[in-house]
Protein backbone atom coordinates (compact mmCIF):
# COMPACT_ATOMS: atom_id res chain seq x y z
CA UNK A 1 0.00 0.00 0.00
CA UNK A 2 1.63 3.78 -1.12
CA UNK A 3 2.51 5.77 2.06
CA UNK A 4 2.33 9.40 1.51
CA UNK A 5 4.30 12.10 3.09
CA UNK A 6 3.52 14.98 5.09
CA UNK A 7 5.41 17.11 2.94
CA UNK A 8 2.90 18.65 -0.48
CA UNK A 9 3.71 18.68 -3.82
CA UNK A 10 4.69 22.06 -5.36
CA UNK A 11 5.21 23.63 -8.63
CA UNK A 12 8.88 24.06 -7.40
CA UNK A 13 9.43 20.48 -6.96
CA UNK A 14 7.92 19.13 -10.17
CA UNK A 15 10.24 22.02 -12.16
CA UNK A 16 13.38 20.68 -9.96
CA UNK A 17 12.46 17.08 -10.89
CA UNK A 18 11.76 17.92 -14.92
CA UNK A 19 15.10 20.06 -14.86
CA UNK A 20 16.96 16.79 -13.39
CA UNK A 21 15.35 14.58 -16.08
CA UNK A 22 16.47 17.01 -18.74
CA UNK A 23 19.81 17.18 -17.44
CA UNK A 24 19.91 13.81 -17.00
CA UNK A 25 18.50 13.41 -21.16
CA UNK A 26 21.71 15.72 -21.99
CA UNK A 27 24.25 13.72 -20.03
CA UNK A 28 23.17 10.54 -21.40
CA UNK A 29 22.80 11.72 -25.38
CA UNK A 30 26.08 13.68 -25.30
CA UNK A 31 27.96 10.88 -23.59
CA UNK A 32 26.37 7.90 -25.69
CA UNK A 33 27.44 9.96 -28.90
CA UNK A 34 31.03 10.60 -28.17
CA UNK A 35 30.69 6.78 -27.39
CA UNK A 36 29.83 6.03 -30.84
CA UNK A 37 32.39 8.32 -32.17
CA UNK A 38 34.72 6.90 -30.07
CA UNK A 39 34.24 3.41 -30.74
CA UNK A 40 34.55 4.52 -34.66
CA UNK A 41 30.93 3.65 -34.82
CA UNK A 42 30.07 7.64 -36.02
CA UNK A 43 32.00 10.18 -37.02
CA UNK A 44 35.12 10.91 -39.78
CA UNK A 45 38.62 9.67 -38.59
CA UNK A 46 41.38 10.51 -39.03
CA UNK A 47 44.54 12.20 -37.22
CA UNK A 48 45.39 14.65 -35.13
CA UNK A 49 48.89 16.51 -35.30
CA UNK A 50 48.77 18.13 -31.46
CA UNK A 51 50.34 21.48 -31.68
CA UNK A 52 50.03 22.63 -27.79
CA UNK A 53 48.04 21.20 -25.04
CA UNK A 54 46.53 23.58 -21.61
CA UNK A 55 45.46 21.95 -18.40
CA UNK A 56 41.62 21.56 -18.17
CA UNK A 57 41.17 22.62 -14.62
CA UNK A 58 40.60 19.05 -13.30
CA UNK A 59 43.53 18.85 -11.25
CA UNK A 60 46.56 16.34 -10.97
CA UNK A 61 45.93 13.79 -13.50
CA UNK A 62 43.09 15.84 -15.25
CA UNK A 63 42.19 16.36 -18.32
CA UNK A 64 43.79 18.55 -21.03
CA UNK A 65 42.77 20.01 -24.04
CA UNK A 66 44.81 19.60 -27.09
CA UNK A 67 45.46 21.58 -29.75
CA UNK A 68 45.91 20.53 -33.45
CA UNK A 69 45.17 19.62 -37.13
CA UNK A 70 43.01 17.24 -37.91
CA UNK A 71 43.68 15.19 -41.42
CA UNK A 72 40.51 12.84 -42.09
CA UNK A 73 41.95 9.50 -43.32
CA UNK A 74 43.74 9.52 -46.39
CA UNK A 75 44.98 12.98 -45.94
CA UNK A 76 48.30 11.85 -44.85
CA UNK A 77 49.30 10.31 -48.76
CA UNK A 78 48.94 13.84 -50.36
CA UNK A 79 45.40 13.00 -51.12
CA UNK A 80 43.57 15.72 -49.46
CA UNK A 81 44.46 18.41 -47.10
CA UNK A 82 43.98 19.08 -43.72
CA UNK A 83 40.38 20.02 -42.65
CA UNK A 84 40.88 21.79 -39.09
CA UNK A 85 43.53 23.74 -38.60
CA UNK A 86 42.66 24.46 -34.95
CA UNK A 87 40.67 21.16 -33.80
CA UNK A 88 40.45 20.63 -30.06
CA UNK A 89 40.72 17.24 -28.21
CA UNK A 90 40.87 16.16 -24.65
CA UNK A 91 43.40 13.85 -23.36
CA UNK A 92 45.33 13.24 -20.84
CA UNK A 93 48.29 11.84 -22.44
CA UNK A 94 49.10 13.83 -25.36
CA UNK A 95 52.27 16.28 -25.58
CA UNK A 96 52.98 18.53 -28.49
CA UNK A 97 54.19 16.87 -31.44
CA UNK A 98 52.43 13.53 -31.09
CA UNK A 99 49.94 12.42 -33.45
CA UNK A 100 46.39 10.90 -32.07
CA UNK A 101 43.81 8.46 -33.79
CA UNK A 102 41.11 10.70 -33.18
CA UNK A 103 37.46 10.81 -35.20
CA UNK A 104 35.24 14.20 -36.05
CA UNK A 105 31.55 13.68 -34.81
CA UNK A 106 28.85 16.40 -34.46
CA UNK A 107 30.16 17.56 -31.34
CA UNK A 108 33.41 17.86 -31.72
CA UNK A 109 36.57 15.51 -31.92
CA UNK A 110 37.47 12.54 -29.71
CA UNK A 111 40.39 10.10 -29.67
CA UNK A 112 39.70 6.82 -30.98
CA UNK A 113 39.85 3.36 -28.80
CA UNK A 114 37.86 1.06 -26.51
CA UNK A 115 39.12 3.01 -23.45
CA UNK A 116 38.26 7.01 -24.47
CA UNK A 117 34.62 4.56 -25.75
CA UNK A 118 33.93 2.89 -21.95
CA UNK A 119 34.80 6.43 -19.80
CA UNK A 120 32.21 8.25 -22.21
CA UNK A 121 29.54 4.90 -21.32
CA UNK A 122 30.30 5.56 -17.63
CA UNK A 123 29.05 9.30 -17.72
CA UNK A 124 26.05 8.19 -19.43
CA UNK A 125 25.12 5.38 -16.94
CA UNK A 126 26.07 8.59 -14.39
CA UNK A 127 23.11 10.26 -15.95
CA UNK A 128 20.99 7.48 -15.64
CA UNK A 129 21.58 8.25 -11.70
CA UNK A 130 20.42 11.42 -11.65
CA UNK A 131 17.63 10.86 -13.85
CA UNK A 132 16.64 8.28 -11.64
CA UNK A 133 17.38 10.50 -8.65
CA UNK A 134 15.38 13.05 -10.58
CA UNK A 135 12.01 10.47 -11.51
CA UNK A 136 10.44 10.14 -7.92
CA UNK A 137 10.88 14.03 -6.84
CA UNK A 138 9.18 14.76 -10.81
CA UNK A 139 6.47 12.58 -10.54
CA UNK A 140 5.82 13.42 -6.50
CA UNK A 141 6.73 16.89 -6.89
CA UNK A 142 8.09 16.87 -3.34
CA UNK A 143 11.71 17.96 -3.03
CA UNK A 144 13.40 16.31 -0.18
CA UNK A 145 14.21 18.60 2.99
CA UNK A 146 17.16 18.80 5.43
CA UNK A 147 16.22 18.72 8.47
CA UNK A 148 13.14 16.38 8.04
CA UNK A 149 13.19 13.53 9.74
CA UNK A 150 12.71 10.02 7.29
CA UNK A 151 12.33 12.03 4.26
CA UNK A 152 14.25 10.84 1.62
CA UNK A 153 14.00 10.62 -2.69
CA UNK A 154 11.32 7.92 -2.27
CA UNK A 155 9.09 8.90 0.91
CA UNK A 156 6.18 10.40 -1.59
CA UNK A 157 6.30 7.78 -3.91
CA UNK A 158 7.27 4.43 -1.55
CA UNK A 159 5.47 1.38 -2.11
CA UNK A 160 4.49 2.44 -5.81
CA UNK A 161 5.91 1.28 -9.07
CA UNK A 162 7.40 3.98 -9.42
CA UNK A 163 10.05 3.61 -6.44
CA UNK A 164 10.49 -0.25 -7.41
CA UNK A 165 11.51 1.03 -10.80
CA UNK A 166 14.01 4.10 -9.87
CA UNK A 167 15.53 2.18 -6.79
CA UNK A 168 16.56 -0.61 -9.73
CA UNK A 169 17.45 2.26 -12.22
CA UNK A 170 19.79 4.03 -9.62
CA UNK A 171 21.26 0.04 -8.67
CA UNK A 172 21.58 -0.51 -12.24
CA UNK A 173 23.23 2.79 -12.76
CA UNK A 174 25.75 2.57 -10.27
CA UNK A 175 27.07 -0.44 -11.16
CA UNK A 176 27.23 0.33 -15.29
CA UNK A 177 29.16 3.15 -14.07
CA UNK A 178 31.57 1.34 -12.29
CA UNK A 179 31.98 -1.30 -14.59
CA UNK A 180 32.28 0.80 -18.05
CA UNK A 181 35.26 3.36 -15.54
CA UNK A 182 36.57 -0.02 -14.76
CA UNK A 183 36.88 -0.98 -18.46
CA UNK A 184 37.59 2.43 -19.37
CA UNK A 185 40.95 1.99 -17.15
CA UNK A 186 41.87 -1.50 -18.09
CA UNK A 187 42.25 -0.15 -21.69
Amino acid sequence: MPTTSDARPTIGGRAAGIIGLLIALGICGVSTSQAAVAAGLLGTGGKLTVSDCHSGGGGRGGMRHCYGTFHPAGAEEGAGRASAARARVNTREAEPGDTLPVRKGSTGYVVTGMGSAWSHLAFAFLGLLIGAAALPVTASGVLPRRGTPGQDLFTAVRGTRLAWFAKRLMLTSVAGAALCAYLAWLL
